[in-house]
């Protein structure tokens, strides 16, 4: 008997919204293993200049990594990986470059890159670009244009312009029904109304975002916007203030959207509500956005505005119901729990991920039905008085975060064949545990699989499982103590077992595979007429005299069918 990675679990296929009603408890177990750090200053596939990270998934189950190398925008580089931890070299899609503009000296840039697979197959990469002095002149001084590889980001055919207007952060969403949007920030047609409002607003500009679609993979996109004054297809606007001139401002920008399993569309983006005071806001679309804002028009009417302070949103959508959204918040990554409805974000329960190193404009990419990939640049920048950049380190930080949600305990088969819900704790050290339930007639099991590079005598594991109003114990170290306990009535006999098989040598470092399995198993009548348990899970690693100890971080279902 082997230990089972979490990996190889939870394999079975997806039912769209089958945690619908039950989003109040689940959370997010990032991997030790599965986090890694792609360092500035060696590695060749970010070389010391990261922003704006995005990871996608491409159908052969490799990785496409986009970036820009500027904090506001230069050149759009990407690369690939098979396993998240070893990348390609950086290639510049997009290469910022010395331009003349109506006779006058200026730099062409691109930034704020984003992409998607098409329904084709296709890779298609979406990014802003823009004249770096002719920006703040001109509205037709910038816009979106996309690169499209039929090859998996082997090779792109050349760029074509796909909107026309002050813009910024396009964002790339592909519907069940073919159509592809993209999504930005929407701020030319304020600025062709009143260029003045960069200097009379209370946040500098007017925003609110935007989409443009598209029914044929990208080929063309409605509306076609290339010309004053520069509207796309308005989705989110949140009033701020009125210029002394009597133009109205607004805010909503960095946007990004999922599709729900309901078919909604739950949205996310940053309002900037002045004085640097950047707050996230979330909506949701129940008709695909069927009639577009006006230009003085707020909306739209299901929005929580402002909800939370961040900036840099981003959501994430599994398909058993649960929406993630992640930000910045004073640099640090954050991401909040919410349901199936986009909405009833768990404010109180944030998690930071990667020990809270500083940087902003992070992503989330759903790897599978239970993992969600976290990219954050780790950003080292050091500037002189006058704001000038001295020196700049960058490094990419990404990790596996595994989806904790109820589970399923079914009839008992050997092994625990065909039978993968799986639990999962990991993230204090490299040692990791997988936690499945089955069932027979007279009988409830409890299985363990533990990876572990060095294994000792106090490794350990303990179960609570909680029936009604009484709490089991079960614990088992590799040592071979084990112990049992009901409510508060330590060594209780209640009918449980408990059987260890290590697979690998005490106190030895050793692969990825050592670990050991435990198998608890106890009397099927303990659960009455209940046909469910809750379960927290405490695990004892001692790395060498390195002891840590980590839960599940909240009560857990399990499900008997």
């Amino acid at each position: 008997m082997k230990p089972v990675s979490i990996r190889d679990l939870n394999t079975a296929a997806p039912v769209t919204d089958s945690h619908a009603g039950e989003c109040a408890t689940y959370r997010l177990a990032p991997s030790y293993r599965d986090t890694v750090t792609l360092d500035g200053k060696s590695n060749p596939a970010i070389s010391r200049k990261v922003y704006y990270p995005r990871v996608k998934k491409l159908p052969d189950g490799s990785y496409f990594l986009v970036h820009m190398d500027m904090r506001l925008g230069g050149s759009i580089y990407a690369s690939h990986s098979a396993d998240l931890r070893h990348f390609t070299p950086r290639v510049a899609l997009l290469a910022g470059h010395d331009v003349l503009r109506d006779g006058e000296e200026d730099r062409f840039v691109y930034a704020t890159p984003d992409a998607a697979v098409l329904p084709n197959g296709d890779l298609l990469v979406v990014c802003q670009w823009r004249y770096s002095k002719g920006y703040s002149r001109d509205a037709k001084n910038c816009g979106l244009m996309t690169l499209r590889s039929r090859d998996g980001g082997k090779t792109f055919e050349k760029e074509k312009v796909v909107y026309v207007g002050r813009c910024w952060e396009p964002y790339m969403l592909v519907l069940s029904s073919g159509e592809v949007q993209i999504y930005f920030s929407h701020t030319a047609p304020k600025f062709y109304e009143d260029p003045s409002l960069l200097a009379d607003s209370l946040i500098k500009t007017s925003s609110g975002s935007a989409l443009i679609r598209s029914f044929d993979n990208g080929e063309t996109w409605m509306p076609d916007v290339k010309d004053a004054p520069y509207a796309a297809h308005r989705v989110s606007q949140s009033y701020i203030c009125t210029t002394s001139g009597g133009t109205k401002c607004f805010t909503d920008q960095m946007a990004t959207a999922v599709e729900l399993g309901n078919g909604d569309i739950a949205f996310s983006c940053e309002s900037d509500c002045g004085d640097y005071r950047f707050r996230v806001t979330a909506a949701v679309s129940h008709d695909n956005w069927a009639r577009p804002l006006g230009i003085d028009e707020a909306g739209p009417a299901d929005k929580m505005f402002a909800f939370t302070k961040g900036a840099g949103p981003y959501i994430a959508h599994f398909p058993s119901g649960e929406t993630l959204l992640s930000f910045n918040c004073e640099g640090r990554q954050t991401i909040l729990y919410g349901d199936e409805h986009g909405k009833n974000y768990r404010v109180d329960e944030p998690l930071t991920t990667f020990g809270g190193r500083w940087g902003y404009w992070g992503s989330l990419t759903v790897d599978t039905p239970h993992c969600v990939i976290a990219a954050y640049p780790n950003i080292r920048e050091l500037r002189g008085a006058d704001n000038k950049l001295l020196y700049i380190d960058n490094d990419l930080m990404l990790a596996r975060l595994y989806l904790n949600h109820r589970i399923d305990a079914c009839e008992l088969t050997p092994d625990f064949v065909g039978n993968t819900d799986a639990l999962f704790v990991g993230a204090a050290s490299q040692a990791q545990c997988a936690i499945r339930a089955a069932h027979d007639r007279d009988r409830f099991y409890l299985r363990v699989d533990r990876l572990d590079r060095y294994l000792t005598a106090g490794d350990g594991i303990e179960l609570k499982l909680r029936i009604g109003r009484k709490v089991y114990t079960l614990g088992a170290n590799l040592g071979g103590k084990v112990w049992y306990a009901l409510n508060d009535a330590p060594n209780a006999d209640f009918g449980a077992t408990a059987e260890t098989t290590l697979c690998g040598e005490l106190d030895v470092w050793a692969g990825n595979d050592n670990g050991a399995v435990t198998i608890f198993s106890l009397p099927r009548e303990i659960f009455g007429r209940a046909d469910i348990a809750e379960i927290d899970v405490v695990m004892q690693n001692d790395d060498d005299g390195a002891f840590t100890e980590e839960t599940l971080g909240g009560w857990q279902k399990i499900r008997i069918v």
